[in-house]
């Protein structure tokens, strides 16, 4: 088995090259590199890496079933309480939702408030900043039902167009979605359950 820097070395190349082609317009082989390098490192184990290159496809078109299927099979420590299962369920319950990417996300201030706002679909997500470093958002009515982990890929990708990939302590924020669900998310689009905090 090779070791794991050139495994890394290899997931990197292929990330990029999936970026490169995402830049460039070219939607099928962003979708190929980032799904290799995703399978790249699930194979010797490496999760968050695996997670993360998935991730990227999704942001590509947010109802992709094939990436939501690959975290689905990682072991459930990995993924446990972070919504991927809902992910799945989402998928077949809402066949009339548009397929869309959330890569051109931006959030808009209007008189009403705040929404990310993609693409070819408009408004996705109400959000509102109650504190510092708290947000509370929900989906638009066209997406009730919207899962935790689609909303987390959204959110994190208005709020962090361009995150710093190398920092070693990455932005973060906290979230409660629809009301209910409180995670942290960082820069980087990873998020974990808040267990134990009062809410304010």
């Amino acid at each position: 088995m090779q070791d794991e820097d050139a495994v890394n070395a290899d997931v990197r190349v292929l990330f990029m090259d999936g970026e490169r082609a995402a830049r460039r317009g070219e939607v099928a082989t962003a979708r190929a590199c980032f799904l290799e390098a995703g399978q790249a490192a699930a194979d010797v184990q490496l999760w968050r890496s695996a997670i993360r290159c998935y991730r990227h496809v999704l942001e590509l078109d947010l109802l992709d079933r094939e990436p939501v299927e690959r975290i689905g099979r990682m072991p459930n420590r990995v993924i446990s309480g972070r919504g991927w299962d809902a992910y799945r369920a989402a998928i077949d319950q809402h066949a009339r939702w548009p397929h869309f990417g959330c890569r051109g996300a931006q959030i808009v201030i209007g008189d009403l408030g705040a929404v990310i706002d993609c693409p070819g679909v408009g408004p996705v997500l109400e959000l509102i900043m109650t504190d510092k470093d708290l947000i509370e958002t929900r989906p638009d009515a066209r997406f009730n039902g919207m899962p935790i982990a689609m909303a987390m890929i959204l959110l994190r990708r208005a709020m962090w167009p361009a995150p710093r990939e190398r920092a070693t302590e990455p932005m973060n924020v906290r979230v409660t979605y629809a009301g209910r669900e409180r995670v942290r998310l960082d820069e980087h689009g990873d998020w974990d359950p808040i267990v134990g905090e009062s809410r304010r």
